[in-house]
């Protein structure tokens, strides 16, 4: 509910709190005191657009504060607020503030939140009836949830079982895509994939493979300086190359040399035990440099065989992973794909069987669900006739308009409208399309009346909704509303006086002129107070004895 409503700077308002309490509020006071300069502040917090005329003149920017106390089980808001980063608490302060430029600044407590926020806040917390537009009943898109509300168990369990149907339909589509959804698309699926398990197969790929390959290229792509270099060191070992001393000579004759010299002294041992294991490698591997050279041999179409060999490679790459290994694991992956559709297809001839009975099914359901909105929809429709007729209203008239779709879906094969006709040879119309304030306020309270149950809104606005009627049928409107505040709280600007006898809280709204400046005051009425203004609303400012009893008996006999 609305329990704290601050103003600042607001139109007329130079400072202004209220509190609001359960049940059914209501503001009364003369004709331009500011009413609906209060109704105006709230339709802000709703999210409607602000314009810098609406900032006390003299002042920089208006400020408006609204405290709401929710619902820790309220799970749309907790969505909404989710969706904005918001923290649920027990208490929503939502303000806005408006500069003289014209700028806009909203809050959720605390957070500044986009525009947006507050109007799908809005729509949950609270529905304006009256001269303004924030009315949930006006979106079509509510009115087959209240329909199915208003709707006995039946209705809801023949809803329920067609949501199942239509929600394993959903399963087996999704299990049907992965297979390919038709056997068309499977086979060119499986066509595919064997193409590309046979090219990778085929290719006997490994990465061993590939890193001697580009080894061997290395080589022969150097072959003539591998020939060259290994070549004339073979040579020079062994003396084979006829400018130069063999090494291998040179290092044996040391040896002799040496050999002779460690007689002499001994101290000479080690340097010729060196020359002789010198001499041995160089032996060793002249040897191996002969049978280096010897292998040194290759095939003139050898080297284009590697090319085209690593180019293989390459396009694989290309085409299946960055290495080797990411090649073999797609062609894995390739075989398991094939041997899920190869075995698929018996299972998904079953699964397009339950599909179809399954959509013959969802049919019928939705037949049956569309039976059982037309019965409650004429159950709804004379309901509202009633309560129009008891408002005043006698020659309108109320339907429920039903759209059928293609395809039944979650919401089932139709949508549907609220229409509505004031007046006898004028056709229905969709609720949005009333042009009487006073017309659209009573047709809102008759719905509201009847959906109280279905209706979660928990604060309901009407302003000046007594405009044009009298009579019995402004007492019917205050006993409606008197119902509806047991559902939901009500706030009500007012001038009837048995609207504002009937409730439990009253607000006098006046003006005061301080230092030259007029400003709009709101008084919080009890006893005697609310006597006076009782009074005054029966008969002006004629409040005599007479009146005054009067006022007295209206308040005694609502309080009955």
């Amino acid at each position: 509910m609305l329990s704290f409503l601050h103003l600042q700077d607001f139109a007329l308002i130079d400072d202004l709190s209220l509190e609001f309490f359960p049940g059914m509020n209501v503001l009364t006071g003369e004709t331009g005191a500011g009413k609906s300069i209060l109704i105006g502040a709230i339709n802000l917090i709703l999210g409607e657009r602000a314009t810098s005329g609406q900032v006390r003149t003299g002042c920089n920017k208006a400020i408006i504060e609204a405290v709401f106390e929710v619902s820790e089980g309220d799970f749309q808001l907790r969505k909404i607020l989710e969706v904005y980063g918001l923290d649920f608490e027990k208490e929503l302060i939502v303000t806005r503030e408006i500069s003289r430029s014209g700028r806009s600044t909203c809050r959720v407590n605390g957070r500044m939140v986009p525009l947006t926020a507050l109007k799908e806040l809005g729509t949950i917390l609270v529905d304006l009836h009256g001269q303004h537009s924030h009315q949930s009943l006006l979106r079509p898109e509510q009115h087959l949830y209240l329909l199915d509300e208003f709707g006995d168990e039946e209705l809801m369990k023949v809803k329920q079982q067609m949501i199942a149907l239509i929600d394993r339909r959903e399963e087996i589509r999704k299990k049907l895509n992965e297979r390919g959804i038709t056997p068309q698309e499977r086979e060119r699926r499986l066509e595919m994939l064997r193409f590309q398990r046979d090219e990778i197969n085929d290719a006997s790929i490994s990465a061993d493979e590939e890193n001697s390959l580009r080894e061997r290229l290395l080589v022969l792509d150097n072959m003539e300086k591998l020939l060259s270099t290994v070549n004339r060191a073979y040579n020079q070992i062994y003396g084979n190359d006829g400018d130069l001393p063999a090494v291998l000579d040179t290092i044996n004759s040391f040896i002799e040399e040496f050999s002779s010299l460690v007689k002499i002294d001994t101290a000479l041992s080690p340097f010729v035990q060196v020359l002789q294991e010198t001499s041995a490698g160089l032996s060793e591997l002249g040897h191996d440099l002969y049978s280096y050279l010897e292998g040194l041999v290759y095939y003139p179409e050898e080297k284009e065989e590697i090319e085209n060999r690593l180019e293989l490679y390459r396009r694989l790459k290309s085409k299946y992973g960055a290495t080797v290994g990411e090649i073999l694991a797609f062609e894995e992956q390739c075989r398991h794909e094939i041997s899920i559709l190869e075995n698929s297809e018996e299972e998904s001839q079953l699964l397009e069987k339950q599909l179809q009975e399954l959509q013959v099914e969802i049919e019928a359901s939705a037949g049956q669900l569309s039976c059982k909105r037309k019965e409650v929809a004429k159950k709804l429709e004379l309901q509202v006739a009633e309560a129009l007729h008891e408002l005043g209203m006698e020659s309108s008239r109320f339907s429920v308009s039903f759209t059928p779709k293609d395809t039944p879906d979650r919401k089932g094969k139709e949508e549907l409208e609220f229409l509505f006709s004031a007046n006898p040879g004028e056709p229905l119309k969709p609720l949005v399309r009333i042009i009487s304030a006073g017309e659209m306020a009573r047709v809102m309270l008759a719905l509201k009346s009847i959906l109280a149950e279905q209706d979660h809104i928990p604060v309901l606005i009407f302003d000046e909704i007594d405009s044009g009627i009298g009579g019995r049928t402004i007492q019917k409107v205050a006993e409606k509303m008197v119902n509806l505040s047991r559902k939901h709280q009500i706030i009500s600007v007012t001038h009837n006086v048995h609207i504002a006898s009937a409730a439990d809280h009253q607000y006098y709204i006046y003006k005061e002129i301080i230092e030259g400046r007029t400003a709009t005051r709101v008084n919080y009425l009890e006893g005697e107070n609310r006597v006076q203004e009782i009074a005054r609303m029966l008969s002006g400012n004629d409040t005599g004895e007479i009146t005054r009893r009067h006022a007295e008996e209206l308040l005694k006999k609502s309080r009955r």
